[in-house]
């Protein structure tokens, strides 16, 4: 998968910062889906909601969460950079390019844009924080989870919110514990609750992408714990992806009634994405390549056919670390070659012709992508993680527009 030269900025960037210039008056909290997901079609028709923080506690009140100071890792990697191309400022957690959101976080991996463009949940791998985040506010701590271990690729993975979470104020989350992998609910003022456990965890391969799809399922991708004849053991569920209901039982409809699987064969699911004409794809990170798999329910994809994978990404083209879909663009991350790309649907939701470079080593190594209804990709850097050569004001959380074919993101 070949890219192409960045073309100069676009008039989309001004749409991005009027998008968010919004926050600087308040944060609000409305339904979305976290992950690989399309909402460019979707209407906005969800209220306000006040923060995720204790009742007694204003919605924009940020001063009881306080940035991490934890210190860079040595790497060869390329460093990530200072987009605003002046001096660091005198605090380096204080964002002096226009879409940068947050900054000096830790390990941000799992991430929930809102449909309004102005805030997001991101939770922190290693640490079980999930932080609400916005432009011109520190981040607020809204949940913690205890009990998580990180080593490996475990921890705080995935998550996302209830498709009533207007309502309900729920969270979902797929958390690595010592025992097992699982699926916790957090409600507004409670402690994180188990709904589904049993997922087996391994010192890498633990899966944790989690989407609701359309009919209010909740898809779950998981890994193969790096021991590949589990993804095809039918009484394993590793290497499989998971379809289950608010509650975290399997969801109707399953390929086999009352078994959580819906398919089966996969190595280490990075990114689960609703298409957005109903169907869902799990991004599966392979040996040789990572394909991106429509779904089809009860099938194995073990040893794929012609037409299984709708796209792949191979070692040339820095593989994928996660995938996203925006009115027809699906976009994906890259950490080795620090870029975010994008290559536009065609006839019968194809993928065809040439990826165009959105962003190019400007933030470093890139890990989440995820859209919100405003035409806007949130991302999450992964500068910190060993592999990478941090700035000060490392790890962050970016939001470019997708109409964006190139442009950087930082001001004119």
């Amino acid at each position: 998968m070949s890219t192409s030269p960045r073309p100069a900025p676009i008039p989309a960037r001004r749409r991005l910062r009027r998008a968010l210039a919004v926050a600087a008056g308040s944060i609000v909290l409305v339904s979305a889906v976290a992950g690989c997901a399309d909402f460019s079609s979707e209407a906005s028709t969800f209220t306000v909601q006040p923060s995720l923080t204790a009742p007694a506690a204003p919605p924009v009140d940020p001063s009881s969460v306080q940035p991490s100071s934890e210190s860079p890792s040595p790497s060869d990697q390329s460093p990530s950079t200072d987009p605003s191309g002046s001096a660091a400022p005198e605090d380096p957690c204080t964002p002096t390019d226009d879409s940068v959101i947050a900054t000096c976080l830790t390990a941000p991996w799992g991430l929930a844009p809102m449909p309004d463009g102005r805030s997001a949940l991101v939770g922190e791998r290693t640490t079980g924080r999930i932080l609400q985040v916005a432009k011109g506010h520190e981040p607020v701590q809204v949940a913690q989870i205890d009990g998580i271990d990180a080593s490996g690729d475990g921890g705080l993975l995935g998550i996302t919110l209830s498709p009533s979470y207007d309502e309900d104020g729920l969270i979902y989350a797929y958390v690595t514990t010592a025992d097992d992998n699982r699926i916790v609910r957090i409600a507004q003022g409670d402690v994180p609750k188990p709904i589904f456990t049993g997922i087996p965890r391994g010192a890498t391969h633990n899966g944790g992408r989690i989407a609701f799809a359309a009919d209010r399922t909740l898809f779950v991708g998981t890994g193969d714990t790096a021991n590949p004849t589990l993804a095809a053991d039918p009484t394993s569920l590793a290497g499989k992806v998971l379809r289950l209901d608010e509650f975290g039982k399997p969801a109707e409809g399953n390929p086999t009634a009352g078994s959580p699987i819906y398919a089966s064969g996969f190595s280490q699911i990075a990114g689960m994405c609703p298409l957005g004409d109903g169907t869902v794809a799990a991004l599966d990170q392979r040996t040789a390549q990572d394909v991106l798999l429509p779904l089809t329910a009860g099938h194995d994809y073990t040893n794929l056919a012609p037409g299984d994978a709708r796209w792949t990404w191979t070692t040339a083209d820095g593989r994928a670390a996660d995938s996203a879909v925006s009115g027809g663009l699906l976009a994906s991350t890259s950490l080795d070659k620090q870029q975010l790309t994008g290559i536009q649907m065609g006839s019968g939701g194809t993928f065809t012709g040439t990826p165009t470079v959105i962003l190019d080593k400007r933030y470093g190594r890139l890990l989440t992508v995820t859209s919100d209804t405003q035409g806007l990709l949130w991302l999450t850097t992964s500068n910190k993680d060993g592999a990478g050569t941090p700035v000060p004001s490392d790890d962050r959380v970016v939001v470019v527009p997708a109409s964006d074919a190139g442009g950087e993101g930082g001001p004119d």
